[in-house]
């Protein structure tokens, strides 16, 4: 009966991915913000309002996840994500969308961690821990299926009916995810509450991070990875509009971002065999090389090559949240992924300041460019640096 109802979870985590991330928004919302108004440089204080408060609340809602429910953390984190897609409809000027990122930045940091973690933690009671990085790709390929359907839906009805109705019909869709959290069987696992205090698991799971110092790398690599993937999937609308591609085809450029994330999430696990080290160099080169030529064709063609961090991440994402879960203890994992969502809001914060100050005084070409060079500067210290240690994790593995 137990094996059943945790089987259970595993479908029922797929469709929550799906209605979570039926989003009907997300191809046209800079476009929103521009039509009320703000300048590059706005959006970029709105996404630093979300960053900073995301740095605030990230470890403090992984050790609740850890400490008390997963399912009712991830039930509350699409809460306050309708909480921010309410505001952002109605919000005229700037300070209503600040009020909505911070919003976001609680259902950002409470989702962090407890979604794999939640999964993992399935999948380890069911003694089938091994299927991770397929199960999570399933996941990602499912709710990016339902992601590309929703850009262009989004796209379409924002041409048709006004930029804030996607807005207002993601809602529903959100609504459900809620309905769907709830209805998740929580796994056992090996908490904390009894053994000691809230802040003192926060504190344990640093010192654990500390004493791994060959894991700084694995951590380092996701961080530039996804930090500088952020950019490039936030403000490709801006390039879009400056090279004249109309907004209707948004929602279909979505959908190849989205087809992209499903198809490198869905087979990222047939690369388990490979040396993790080559495979991690060769995405590194493959973002900054999409950054570097993006900025510098500065033509529709251009767009094509904006899809490649996307691509580095999405194949990285999976074999790298596997390495490091196999690093955490079962009631540390929560806690553990929000001091890397920590350190990847804290890298991504001057990254997105510099790019909305590049775009608004030189060009968004050129802020394109100088993420590119930002990533290539790492690919240098990887190489020389972390590709070692990369190595070691391997070894341990085998």
């Amino acid at each position: 009966m137990t094996d059943t109802s945790l089987q259970l979870n595993i479908w029922k985590f797929y469709l929550f991915k799906v209605f979570e991330g039926f989003v009907l928004y997300y191809s046209i919302d800079k476009i929103l913000m521009e039509s009320r108004g703000l300048s590059v440089t706005d959006m970029v204080q709105v996404e630093i309002v979300f960053a900073v408060f995301l740095l605030i609340f990230e470890i403090p809602s992984g050790a609740i996840s850890d400490r008390w429910s997963r399912k009712y953390v991830l039930a509350i984190n699409v809460v306050f994500f309708m909480l921010n897609t309410f505001l952002w409809a109605i919000a005229q000027d700037i300070s209503l969308f600040m009020i909505g990122a911070f919003a976001a930045s609680i259902s950002s940091a409470l989702k962090s961690g407890t979604d794999t973690s939640f999964l993992y933690d399935t999948l380890l009671e069911l003694s089938k821990e091994e299927t991770y990085e397929k199960t999570l790709g399933n996941a990602i390929f499912y709710e990016s299926i339902a992601a590309i359907v929703a850009g262009i839906a989004g796209a379409m009805i924002a041409d048709y009916y006004g930029l804030a109705a996607p807005f207002w019909l993601t809602l529903i869709f959100s609504f459900i995810a809620v309905l769907l959290a709830l209805s998740l069987r929580e796994p056992e696992i090996q908490r904390t509450t009894e053994e000691m205090t809230y802040w003192e698991h926060i504190v344990s799971t640093g010192r654990f991070l500390w004493r791994h110092p060959f894991i700084y790398h694995l951590i380092f690599l996701t961080v530039i990875l996804g930090a500088t993937l952020n950019l490039a999937d936030e403000y490709g609308q801006l390039y879009f509009v400056r090279v004249g591609i109309p907004i209707f085809v948004f929602g279909y450029l979505a959908a190849v971002g989205n087809g992209i994330e499903a198809i490198s999430a869905k087979f990222s696990h047939k690369l388990k065999g490979y040396s993790r080290g080559k495979i991690y160099t060769f995405l590194i080169f493959v973002s900054g090389g999409g950054f570097v030529l993006t900025g510098a064709l500065k033509s529709p063609f251009g767009a094509v090559f904006i899809f490649l961090p996307l691509l580095a991440y999405y194949v990285s994402f999976p074999l790298i949240s596997s390495d490091l879960h196999r690093e955490f203890s079962s009631g540390q994992r929560a806690t553990g992924e929000s001091f890397i969502s920590l350190l990847k809001m804290t890298v991504y914060i001057p990254v997105a300041l510099g790019f909305g100050l590049i775009a608004d005084r030189v060009s968004v070409f050129s802020a394109y460019i100088t993420v590119g060079a930002f990533v290539g500067l790492y690919l240098i210290i990887f190489v020389l640096v972390s590709f070692r240690k990369i190595g070691h994790i391997e070894t341990i593995e085998s």
